[in-house]
């Protein structure tokens, strides 16, 4: 460990993790579209392959969105910093929404990745006082919850962001409140460890060299814009290149 310095520094190594999070959607989601024009057949949502490399960029995200509540709030978070963050990513969420439906009804993000984000920031903002142990027992319970609280009522389509639903619906991004809230929740404890006692891991004091290391950490310091322009990028340019070598999109 090493003693506290700048009070409000950025860390390369969390914005490296959200920028592989971040390069690892995108191969994810452009696998999603070249199945989507019938020019690969990767089975994303039952390949457990597929799913457990889904499973891999929530964590990470989530995960780091913890850790980050925890810095935010020794940094000294104010309410305006709050609402403008929420408001962000809450427009931002919407937008991915209408814009996936557009482009395909039937797996469109109906609570996605920053719906989550969005939602579950307002649940840390308190739970973020309970003791350690105490996120630790929640984050357990909400993990365990599906294999004892899912229940067909749940399944109804203004319930879906809940993830009680007997039988998962299918979304190209798809990041319920069960489980996943544990993440964010065991991220806080894990940035309670991490900055005990007003110091920070030397790991934290990594700094990119090699340039590849470079982009990915760039990558993570524009992660909500990337992961907003991305997919419009990917999915236009396969539209295109299918109507330019004659084939229906």
């Amino acid at each position: 460990m090493t003693d506290s310095v700048d009070p409000r520094p950025r860390y390369a190594l969390i914005d490296a993790a959200r920028g592989v999070a971040i390069v690892l959607m995108i191969v994810y989601h452009f696998s999603w579209d070249l199945t989507f024009f019938g020019l690969a057949d990767f089975r994303v949502f039952t390949d457990p392959w597929w799913v457990w490399f889904a499973y891999v960029i929530v964590i990470i995200i989530l995960g780091v969105m913890g850790i980050t509540q925890v810095m935010a709030r020794r940094r000294g978070l104010t309410l305006k910093a709050v609402f403008r963050r929420f408001g962000l990513i809450a427009a931002s969420a919407g937008a991915v929404s209408l814009a996936t439906y557009w482009m395909d009804p039937g797996s469109y993000v109906y609570f996605g990745i920053l719906h989550h984000i969005a939602l579950a920031s307002v649940i840390i903002a308190g739970a973020i006082y309970m003791a350690s142990p105490i996120l630790v027992v929640l984050a357990v319970g909400i993990l365990a919850a599906p294999e004892f609280l899912a229940h067909p009522y749940f399944a109804a389509d203004w319930l879906l962001w809940v993830g009680l639903a007997p039988v998962t619906p299918q979304s190209v991004d798809y990041v319920p409140l069960v489980p996943w809230l544990s993440v964010p929740l065991l991220g806080v404890v894990a940035g309670r460890w991490m900055f005990r006692e007003g110091s920070v891991p030397a790991a934290l004091g990594w700094r990119p060299v090699h340039p590849l290391a470079k982009l990915i950490r760039l990558t993570g310091r524009h992660s909500l814009a990337l992961y907003l322009i991305h997919q419009p990028v990917l999915y236009g340019g396969l539209y295109l290149v299918m109507g330019l070598i004659g084939q229906d999109p």
